[in-house]
């Protein structure tokens, strides 16, 4: 192809933009957001509390290594850390507002248009991500070196930018004559010079490179790392795309024709929903990945840097707490089930009931088609095994498990007495 080829084939394409397709459930979408906003959320409130507790810390001066001590070198870091910590919660909690499941309360035939989603709504949900993933990298980059050369050419860039155009309330409010003084000083830099002077260094200019210098500080490696890894980065790029306002992000979210209405168990809903809804999730999966994968691991590291081992133990204890609450949360969604049923009761013209561990009861009604097995609270996936006759109980690794369809009551509603005897003899029958 050459050039005009490649023009026309642009050109077509953004003259007139595809139908919208709606490629995922969106009942099983607006749950798993539900559920993993949820999840973020408390992970804010519990890291809100961690830093609290950790300001009070590093107000001790005897619970600070010699280094960062009163009077030593690293000392403003005591103060640093925290600040910083503060900020990242505040980006967190803007993440947060708009990651919110759709309230679909009132929602009719008639006034579906109000769950359409357009320009607006992708460029707040991607700039709130984009700051999101930006501001905790360049943090944890921060928080790993505690190098004050890195820290000051990491502010003073932001104090460059800030003062052009800041106006005289915000900067009687914020440059006082010590920061006034620093930023004189890096003005007399040049520009070549900025990120290698005797006031300021950035070893790791971008943000690929300072992903990679987190990942290798963390021992990161593995494949599932690497996955992960450029997950990140292409977090970054996609989001950056929107930040910017680039072709193909704005053509795609402000162009759109008439959209097919579709039907749900709760209120009507659109295709552009959908696409929305489906993001949002993305996004927060990947967010809260990053939170417990590479963030707090990284929090752990610099208070092991900076307060001494007796001092930190509660500390880095909540730390652990949290992380353990965000993988835990993250692993029960989309999860695999097993369930055992009478062959008769799958031939025959009754529902299934099928209750999933998200405590949604799931219906599975004849014909019994296997692209039915899902659950619609949760998007977990069902196998189901059948069993001839009327076995009664089961026995698996977590103890006796009713199949489904059986003329028997559940286990859990046996008396006392008859769980204690069936127990007693599967542990009869294992030796």
């Amino acid at each position: 192809m050459n050039e005009i080829d490649v023009f026309n084939k642009l050109a077509s394409n953004l003259a007139e933009r595809k139908n919208v397709a709606a490629l995922s459930n969106y009942e099983v979408l607006c749950n798993n957001i539900s559920f993993s906003h949820g999840l973020y959320e408390k992970a804010i409130v519990y890291l809100s509390e961690i830093v609290f507790d950790l300001k009070g810390v590093l107000k001790n001066n005897d619970s600070l290594i010699d280094e960062f001590k009163e009077g030593k070198r690293l000392h403003p870091f005591s103060v640093v850390i925290h600040s910083l910590l503060s900020n990242d919660i505040e980006v967190l909690k803007k993440l947060s507002a708009y990651t919110l499941p759709d309230d679909r309360s009132g929602i009719t035939v008639d006034n579906v248009g109000l769950l359409h989603r357009g320009f607006s709504d992708y460029s707040n949900l991607v700039t709130a991500t984009r700051q999101f993933i930006d501001s905790l990298i360049t943090d944890a980059y921060q928080l790993l070196l505690l190098d004050p050369k890195e820290f000051n050419y990491h502010v003073l860039l932001s104090l460059n930018s800030f003062e052009k155009y800041a106006t005289k309330s915000i900067r009687q409010g914020l440059l006082n004559d010590d920061i006034e003084d620093a930023l004189t000083e890096f003005k007399t830099l040049q520009f070549r010079d900025w990120k290698n002077s005797g006031i300021t260094k950035c070893q790791h200019i971008s943000f690929a490179n300072k992903v990679d210098f987190i990942f290798l500080e963390l021992n990161k490696s593995s494949q599932d790392d690497d996955a992960f890894r450029n997950e990140i980065k292409n977090l970054f790029k996609f989001s950056s795309e929107f930040t910017h306002i680039g072709y193909i992000s704005t053509f795609f979210s402000s162009q759109s024709g008439p959209e097919v209405i579709f039907g749900g168990d709760k209120s009507p809903y659109l295709p552009s929903t959908e696409n929305f809804s489906e993001l949002k999730y993305q996004i927060l999966e990947s967010c809260i990945n990053f939170i417990y994968q590479i963030y707090l691991p990284v929090l752990k590291l610099c208070v092991s840097n900076v307060v001494q081992t007796v001092n930190e133990k509660e500390i880095q204890s909540d730390l652990d707490n949290l992380i353990k609450l965000l993988n835990s949360g993250i692993k029960t969604r989309n999860n695999n089930y097993f369930f055992f049923v009478r062959s008769s009761l799958i031939k025959s013209n009754e529902a299934i009931e099928l209750p999933c561990l998200c405590k949604y009861i799931n219906n599975w009604r004849p014909p019994h088609r296997d692209s039915d097995l899902f659950c619609k609270g949760c998007g977990s996936s069902y196998n189901i095994i059948a069993i001839d006759g009327d076995p009664g109980y089961i026995i698996t690794s977590n103890g006796p498990a009713k199949v489904i369809g059986s003329d028997v009551p559940d286990f859990k509603d046996l008396s006392p007495e008859k769980q204690n005897a069936m127990l007693m003899e599967i542990e009869k029958l294992s030796q």
